[in-house]
């Protein structure tokens, strides 16, 4: 044993095991005595990437130009094509030079923009069940989490009028997820703007993430929360490649919604990626 101890820093002692890497392992016990298994683990798409993205890289990667620092926003042809396919896909219309980033996957933004508007004290609502992230970010930023229970009675949609008021008093952020996981619930405009309302009301930003916009059945095309009147205003959206084209291991996301968000988020990643 070395005398020279490591401790770890206080949020990492507290820190649950990461959900996903604790199926892992139960996954990879059960294959190993032979157990034939159904994967219900993280989400990662079993097909591959569409061959036409594989070639756009190959030939990128040849280019000079991309083998030095990028700007942490990204670069604007991306952002601006991020601008176009909101105004195709959702007819919202965002401007790509602030309104847009990019982000290295959409877990990166999720888990990084609590560090631009929570300090110690601060409350984050969170769905409950939800992406381990977004009560983690909370927790790495010196806030605590309030768990917005995800109820059959309720449609498994947040109830607003269920959370304390000395609770809303120091919230300050609130994470909602449409599609949902695990639920498959869609949040629709209607319930988006009851969102924003509550939002205005008691000072809360809403970061939406909408990482499965585009697995959809039936026709059932999922709505945007900027669809909603006055999403700007209050809140962001973020967006992954990873999901929609097969791209988990390429690391390419993005976010979009109000320029200060979008703002303090950005200066979170200049500094840390």
């Amino acid at each position: 044993m070395s005398d020279f101890p490591i401790t770890y820093a206080e949020r990492i002692r507290t820190l649950p095991p990461y959900l996903f890497a604790a199926i892992d392992d139960m996954k990879q016990a059960a294959v190993a005595k032979g157990v034939d298994i159904i994967n219900l683990g993280i989400g990662d798409p079993d097909l591959p990437t569409p061959k036409s993205i594989v070639k756009t890289m190959q030939e990128a990667v040849t280019k000079p130009q991309h083998h030095q620092y990028p700007s942490s926003n990204g670069m604007l042809s991306f952002r601006t094509a991020v601008s176009d396919w909101y105004k195709r896909r959702f007819n919202v219309t965002v401007n790509p030079k602030s309104e847009v980033t990019t982000l290295i996957g959409s877990k990166e933004g999720i888990g990084h923009v609590t560090m631009a508007f929570i300090d110690s004290g601060d409350v984050v609502l969170v769905p409950s069940p939800g992406y381990p992230v977004y009560p983690i970010a909370a927790s790495f930023s010196g806030g605590t989490t309030y768990e917005m229970p995800l109820l059959k009675k309720n449609g498994f949609l947040p109830d607003f009028n269920t959370i304390p008021q000395d609770v809303l008093k120091k919230a300050k952020l609130m994470y909602l997820n449409s599609p949902n996981n695990p639920t498959s619930v869609l949040m629709d405009k209607d319930f988006f703007k009851r969102a924003i309302d509550f939002s205005r009301e008691h000072q809360i930003i809403i970061c939406h993430d909408a990482a499965y916009s585009e697995i959809y059945f039936d026709g059932k095309r999922p709505s945007s929360f900027l669809e909603a009147e006055g999403a700007l205003d209050v809140g962001i959206e973020f967006h992954s490649l990873s999901k929609t084209f097969n791209m988990t291991g390429w690391r390419i996301g993005f976010a979009v919604g109000r320029a200060e968000i979008i703002s303090g988020l950005a200066q979170i990643k200049s500094n840390l990626d």
